[in-house]
């Protein structure tokens, strides 16, 4: 039996401010943050899958999309592929240089949808329609929407049901 761990008084304020303790329980705020969702809202790793979400791309395309040396890429690359958010294969017949892509799970853990401000402002419609439903599931307006700069969605998926052989 796993000893449930006490909710400090900080979380609980961040959940009474938040008005979201409808929607979790109570837990420190720090046990959320499943693997997906730590790979895919880091800075670097959330450019990967960005630049991923374009198209396949080489070890040293994605050296130079992040600016990262190759060994530091390399750990956020094992992140993300540990997370399943990815995926690689070598290129044609050569075993050394690995192609990556976006990972297809058939059965996913999560999904996080990450917008930074040029996703905004590309389409405020839909960025405005999105903040507007997520204020009618909360019940309350969220404050300041013109300010919001980045978003993280993460949403998981219940356990699947064994699949049939």
């Amino acid at each position: 039996m796993t000893k449930k761990k006490k909710t400090s008084s900080k979380d609980q304020e961040i959940i009474k401010k938040h008005s979201i303790k409808s929607m979790i329980s109570y837990k420190p705020m720090r046990s959320y943050i499943q693997t997906a969702t730590k790979a895919a809202t880091h800075p670097v790793r959330s450019s990967i899958l960005k630049s991923l979400k374009e198209s396949s791309k080489s070890t040293i395309e994605l050296e130079d999309v992040t600016g990262e040396a190759r060994y530091n890429l390399y750990h956020h690359l094992d992140f993300l592929k540990n997370a399943n958010l990815i995926s690689w294969k070598f290129k044609d017949n050569d075993k050394k240089a690995k192609i990556y892509s976006l990972g297809k799970p058939e059965r996913p853990e999560a999904t996080v949808v990450v917008c930074d401000e040029t996703d905004i402002k590309s389409k405020p419609k839909e960025f405005d329609a999105m903040i507007d439903s997520i204020s009618s599931m909360e019940g309350k307006k969220i404050p300041h929407k013109k300010k919001i700069e980045k978003v993280e969605i993460c949403l998981y998926y219940s356990e699947w049901p064994e699949k049939k052989v």
